[in-house]
């Protein structure tokens, strides 16, 4: 993630696992210039980035994906 958002975050990224829903949430320190109320960057820039994020591959081994009835011909 930092190496994803680096032209936006400036500082430290911390990820927090969500039990029970199999997702994850990424705070991403010094990407507001200064706080939502001080910004120019406002909530819908959370927004974007959230929508980036759909645009990121994510390698899944052969055997992971064929545990869950996957092959490499399902794509998209």
């Amino acid at each position: 993630m930092k190496d994803y958002f680096s032209h936006v975050c400036e500082g430290k990224v911390e990820r927090f696992d969500l039990p029970g829903s199999h997702s994850l949430n990424f705070l991403l320190h010094e990407s507001l210039g200064g706080g939502g109320i001080a910004s120019v960057r406002i909530d819908p820039q959370g927004k974007g980035f959230a929508q980036m994020l759909l645009d990121i591959e994510i390698p899944v081994p052969v055997d992971l994906a064929a545990r869950d009835g996957l092959n490499a011909s399902d794509r998209n």
